[in-house]
């Protein structure tokens, strides 16, 4: 049973998030440190962008400064997001394709899901039945709704991939930043994000987050067979993650690489 490092549940805001998360699969990848999974939460709000998205089209920037909130793009694929600070858990993992390949995970779609299959497996320990889909990217749903959204990035035969749990749902604040798409008003957004998404709380009677947290933690090891010990980052994960920040994260040049 392989031994990899769980990273516990902290706040950060959206450039050193996801600086981090690069940091960590540049590590993996050097093999400086193991492979990871992390849990993390994000102060302020942050909306991010996929890679290849442009900024103008997506997000109503003014409003976003406004807020306070973060605007950040990603180097994984995918749409714009809207993480809020208490209504939204978020997880990533570094590892090795040929890791997943042993699992029978062979295919994009199949790594996706056997990596989601952990956040499954957690959600059944805390008394929940998720199940996978598709919903513009691999995603989880209860009850047909979508409940986590997830992207990846590949380098030099490695992977990461990261993902949203959905705790409780705003779509007001949501669509108050985020663009809705050309010819669709703010209010039809709105009304979808209510009829296709929902928030794991509207099934849970008492939310506990160590509890949710331990849980999903034991279902990432159950899905991947794997066992997690706590660690932190380290000098150089830290180093390299503040480059990260400085240089691209909240660098304007890169979040506005596409006007």
């Amino acid at each position: 049973m392989e031994i990899w490092r769980f990273i516990p549940l902290e706040s950060r805001n959206g450039y050193w998030n996801m600086a981090l998360d690069e940091a960590v699969l540049n590590s993996v990848i050097s093999g400086q440190s193991p492979n990871t999974l992390r849990f993390f939460k994000w102060f302020p709000s942050t909306i991010t962008i996929g890679r290849n998205q442009s900024l103008s089209d997506e997000v109503f920037i003014d409003i976003a400064n406004e807020n306070g909130f973060n605007v950040v793009r990603r180097i994984t694929g995918g749409g714009a997001v809207f993480h809020d600070k208490d209504r939204e858990i978020t997880y990533s993992i570094a590892c090795p394709l040929v890791f997943l390949k042993e699992l029978k995970a062979n295919k994009t779609l199949e790594q996706f899901e056997i990596i989601t299959q952990g956040i499954i497996s957690g959600l059944h320990l805390y008394g929940l039945s998720a199940e996978k889909g598709v919903i513009h990217c691999p995603a989880l749903f209860l009850d047909g709704k979508k409940i986590s959204g997830n992207a990846q990035v590949r380098k030099k035969g490695y992977l990461l991939q990261h993902g949203t749990i959905l705790l409780d749902l705003d779509p007001e604040l949501m669509y108050s930043v985020l663009k809705a798409p050309q010819g669709v008003s703010k209010t039809r957004m709105v009304r979808s994000v209510y009829a296709k998404c929902v928030g794991i709380k509207d099934y849970i009677t008492e939310y506990d987050e160590e509890r949710m947290v331990s849980a999903l933690k034991k279902g990432f090891e159950i899905a991947l067979g794997i066992r997690l010990e706590e660690g932190s980052f380290t000098d150089q994960e830290l180093e390299m993650a503040n480059h990260l920040v400085k240089k691209r994260y909240s660098n304007k040049e890169w979040l506005s690489k596409y006007e």
